[in-house]
């Protein structure tokens, strides 16, 4: 058996613990974006990927919007694609179906503009799968790959994983379309106070975007807080401190 047998066979075990870990953090107290993060780190693991992030539909508005990723290469790549309306994340919410495009001659055909944003990141293979909750699709969860051949595997992992981070949105059956919609503007709301937070971290502590948003993971954990929490209170230091030297 070789190693990529062996990882395959283990699959469903790591994909069962992710799963539950998530499932685990919706019945105490959580915030959407940490939640989805630490779902993103778990699907990435369970298909030997390389990254992963989400693009979700704003309320009332047209296009897409980043909501969060594992990393800063994921992030810029979601970025890009909101920024020139192209992409796998961008095909899958208008077709509602899972997608995989294998090999940079692939995703340079398909999508010219994200050729070289692909290229840079390092990123040989993609795979996009829809949120959807009760026949709308709400966003879609991309992951991206190094070795071509494990793209291909992702499918049904990746479709569970999108479910459950749609569900972590709406988190009820019972909700109105409003609902929702308030919902996926407060994750989003969220995601900017993260992202302050990164760019606090990075700047006082000489640090990397994907080192800061280790080290916020990593304070998140240490103080059992929900990420946006400690993210607020990141900011709002930076912000007493600012203030005073003034």
């Amino acid at each position: 058996m070789t190693s990529h047998d062996t990882a395959q066979a283990a699959l469903p075990e790591r994909a069962v613990r992710e799963l539950a870990a998530a499932a685990a953090a919706l019945v105490r107290e959580h915030d959407v974006i940490g939640t989805i993060t630490n779902l993103l780190g778990g699907c990435v693991e369970c298909v030997q990927g390389a990254a992963a992030g989400i693009l979700m539909t704003p309320p009332g508005g047209d296009g897409l919007e980043f909501l969060a990723a594992t990393d800063h290469r994921a992030q810029h790549l979601e970025l890009y694609q909101v920024q020139v309306d192209e992409g796998p994340g961008i095909d899958c919410v208008s077709s509602g179906q899972q997608l995989t495009v294998q090999g940079p001659r692939e995703i340079a055909d398909r999508w010219p503009p994200l050729s070289e944003p692909f290229r840079a990141a390092g990123f040989t293979g993609v795979h996009a799968a829809p949120m959807t909750w009760q026949g709308d699709t709400l966003g879609a969860l991309n992951l991206f790959f190094t070795q071509e051949e494990s793209a291909a595997d992702a499918e049904p992992v990746a479709q569970a994983f999108a479910d459950f981070a749609a569900l972590v949105i709406v988190h009820s059956s019972a909700l109105s379309a409003a609902d929702i919609a308030a919902r996926t503007k407060a994750a989003l709301e969220e995601r900017t106070v993260i992202e302050r937070a990164k760019g606090v971290i990075a700047y006082s502590q000489d640090l990397s975007m994907d080192t800061a948003f280790e080290r916020l993971l990593a304070l998140a954990r240490e103080q059992t807080l929900p990420l946006t929490v400690v993210a607020a209170a990141v900011v709002n230091r930076a912000a007493t401190a600012n203030r005073r030297q003034h």
